[in-house]
């Protein structure tokens, strides 16, 4: 739990490591960082867009003596997930601050889409993070911190579909539940290497990926998503960043986030006790009448265009 107006997540001076770093909500956290004073690695496929982003976060940097580096790698496999972060322990020490931030998600109707699609998105979006999970472990518990050094810490990126998944991405939202499962799981461990570990949780974030999934998103999802106004990356870093500097374990970035985490908490470490608390316990009588609310959109939906719509064949066939 947050104590009085400490920072949680001092940065300033220290190694940060951000996967899916060249663009969208990674690239955004490794320029906020680096803002801070934090000397930032950022790991990504594509070295052309490393190379830009690398160029961008400098321009950020809080003094000159700051360093940075971009290391291209496929994260889906975990040879890969310890070559680059071996890598980067050659080039600038053992990681203090390493945050998964690759994903990307294909919308569509769980039946319609391809094996191989709903395997990549397992890949990309869970095993990326367990290989980079794994190896970050291996290293720093390799090198333990002096008993008054901060902490170091393990951040992942999740969504708030890990607290409530709609139809239409039920190969993306298992992926990401995963995530928020690990992190619950490895907080706890990780007591043991003085290790800490938290997820964020954003909504829509107008990235890169955003228009590819609006091109794949069937219309019962938008419909689902509403008034979800969503968010730049910009702004997702800047409030999931507030919220781990005050501790928060399970971190979101917007009011809906709050919402939904809300009716999800589970055994998760609350932020701020009372708060978290009393708003569960109004959010918990609202979901009541909002989950049949939806249920029901999705059943107009498929009496307004028809049941066999929904159907691989005609029933009867």
């Amino acid at each position: 739990m947050p104590l009085f107006s400490s920072n949680k997540l001092p940065v300033d001076g220290r190694l940060v490591v951000i996967t899916g770093g060249s663009q969208g909500m990674g690239l955004s956290v490794a320029k906020l960082l680096a803002s801070k004073g934090a000397n930032v690695a950022i790991i990504a496929r594509n070295k052309e867009k490393l190379d830009r982003a690398v160029g961008e976060i400098r321009a950020l940097a809080a003094r000159e003596e700051q360093i940075f580096i971009a290391v291209s790698a496929d994260l889906t496999s975990a040879g890969e997930a310890r070559r680059s972060l071996e890598e980067i322990r050659t080039w600038g020490g053992v990681p203090d601050i390493v945050w998964t931030c690759a994903g990307e998600a294909f919308p569509g109707f769980f039946k319609d889409q391809d094996v191989q699609l709903l395997e990549k998105q397992v890949q990309t979006n869970y095993l990326s993070v367990l290989w980079t999970a794994h190896a970050a472990l291996n290293i720093m518990t390799q090198s333990p911190l002096p008993p008054q050094s901060p902490k170091r810490h393990l951040i992942f990126t999740s969504s708030v579909m890990a607290f409530y998944p709609l139809a239409g991405y039920n190969a993306y939202t298992p992926s990401k539940a995963a995530i928020r499962s690990l992190a619950d799981g490895l907080r706890q461990e990780c007591h043991l290497y003085n290790i800490a570990v938290h997820a964020c949780f954003p909504g829509t974030i107008y990235s890169p990926g955003f228009e590819t999934e609006q091109l794949t998103k069937p219309e019962i999802t938008k419909i689902l998503e509403g008034n979800d106004e969503g968010q730049s990356p910009d702004e997702v870093a800047r409030q999931c960043v507030r919220r781990l500097e005050k501790g928060h374990a399970l971190a979101v970035s917007s009011f809906m986030g709050e919402t939904l985490r809300a009716a999800s908490w589970g055994a998760s470490p609350r932020g701020n006790w009372v708060w978290d608390t009393v708003f569960a316990w109004i959010i918990n009588v609202v979901w009541l009448f909002m989950g049949p609310v939806m249920d029901s959109e999705v059943v107009k939906y498929r009496k307004k265009n028809g049941d066999e719509t929904f159907y691989s064949v005609p029933r009867g066939a």
